[in-house]
């Protein structure tokens, strides 16, 4: 869709100055634009190998890269790598923007726990992501302060998330008065609308002001009143997308990246970016599927990295085109690992001692590697400050990780974070 196209459509359907939506006295007031720091996750869902990428095993037994190859280093750096996949290129690329945690412990082999623990720093059920906690304590107001892709998407009633798994939906949302034709000779139409735009915008005021009446009715019960009331803002709440006109991509990239493979990560990034330069979004959520490697490991492995590595480049540089690489805060992570053994499928099962990658550029904590497990990939004790191994210290767990980032966000004390304490101790990440 072309940007012309955009604003043509918003402003048929009463979404900018073109053709301003005309709004009973309940209107909200506008919404300042979020200018934060944009805090991106991506899930590589059903458990990676970190044996094979950050924190590498060169053990045959482990690994079979280990009979010819070696662990790789990097000049100036703490950071290492596994030869697998693309990591070469990956690692030299990013490690001066990158924090690898090693080591952290998620205490169980199952997906859903290793899930709810990763991403909300809890084994049991109930606490939200961190995700959430930044949508809903940076961006309270705005309509997509927290976009998510799939995964785990709790947020303990404390915000709300607009579901992402199409990344097409977006226009389908800004847009609801379009449609498209399909040409049988394989090309789509030029965008159509349901109603022509005088049409619409009656249907739009008449559905306002019935509105607007029901909220005077005291005959009304409380889930009624409850509901009405949930359906004028968002009615409102559509007007907030307008920002979307001067961000939306004239066309969404093409789901095949450069190395010809089907990566959902492309788009996922693009309208995510999008959105944030909208001043619309504070968090996002992207996931990419392929991990959960119990035959074929290796070859399985090899592709899941090699698109998560492709998606995480474009993430970069799309942010860096737009001009706000300088804002993006990326968590990478996973369910857990994969046992330090092939099985008889010459697969690897789960392993529950995982890692997390946190990045960043411009900041004095990155280039940075925290956290340590032994040959066997078996988590070691560390000291929470000089994060040197200590048997009197703590294992790493994903409660302090979540933590971490409540603290890059600055939202550690706020009463939302108070209410799902953690209880994490403070480990010495960012010194």
């Amino acid at each position: 869709m072309k940007r012309r196209t955009f604003l043509k459509s918003l402003a048929a359907a009463g979404l900018c100055a073109g053709n301003p939506l005309m709004l009973p006295s309940t209107q909200a007031a506008a919404i300042d634009p979020y200018r934060g720091k944009f805090f991106v996750t991506i899930t590589a869902e059903g458990g990676w190998d970190v044996t094979s990428f950050c924190d590498p095993k060169p053990d045959p037994i482990i690994n079979h890269w280990g009979t010819t190859g070696s662990v790789q280093t990097i000049s100036n750096s703490p950071i290492t790598y596994a030869p697998f996949a693309y990591n070469s290129d990956f690692f030299a690329t990013h490690h001066q923007n990158m924090l690898v945690i090693n080591g952290v412990d998620c205490q169980t082999n199952a997906h859903e726990a290793g899930t709810r623990h990763t991403w909300s720093g809890q084994i049991g059920h109930g606490f939200p992501t961190f995700s959430a906690l930044a949508a809903a304590t940076l961006g309270a107001n705005l309509p997509l302060a927290y976009l998510s892709n799939g995964g785990y998407k709790e947020t303990a009633g404390i915000t709300k998330y607009t579901l992402m798994q199409d990344p097409s939906s977006l226009s389908k949302l800004v847009f609801p008065n379009r449609f498209l034709d399909y040409d049988p000779g394989g090309a789509w139409d030029a965008p159509k609308q349901y109603h022509r735009t005088e049409a619409l915008s009656l249907i739009q005021q008449a559905k306002l002001d019935r509105l607007a009446r029901l909220q005077g009715n005291t005959q009304l019960s409380p889930k009624q009143s409850i509901s009405i009331n949930d359906l004028l803002g968002a009615r409102i709440g559509a007007e907030q997308l307008a920002p979307l006109a001067d961000t939306m991509p004239d066309e969404l990239i093409d789901n095949l990246d450069e190395d010809g493979q089907w990566n959902p990560l492309l788009r996922q990034a693009q309208i995510a970016l999008a959105s944030y330069e909208a001043g619309l979004t504070v968090a996002a959520d992207l996931i990419l599927w392929g991990f959960d490697t119990h035959s074929n490991h290796d070859t399985d492995q090899a592709n899941a990295f090699q698109r998560l590595q492709r998606g995480i480049n474009y993430l970069w540089e799309e942010a860096t085109r737009r001009g706000i690489d300088d804002k993006l805060v990326i968590l990478i992570g996973s369910d857990f690992g994969r046992t330090p053994t092939y099985n008889d499928g010459d697969g690897k099962d789960h392993w529950p001692i995982n890692s997390s990658i946190i990045m960043s550029k411009g900041e004095s904590w990155t280039n940075k590697v925290v956290g340590v497990t032994n040959p066997a990939h078996e988590a070691i004790a560390i000291n929470s400050q000089t994060l040197a191994e200590d048997d009197n210290g703590l294992i790493l767990k994903p409660k302090h990780v979540q933590q971490a980032m409540r603290q890059l966000a600055g939202i550690q004390d706020h009463v939302l974070c108070q209410q799902f304490n953690l209880e994490a101790e403070n480990i010495n990440f960012f010194g």
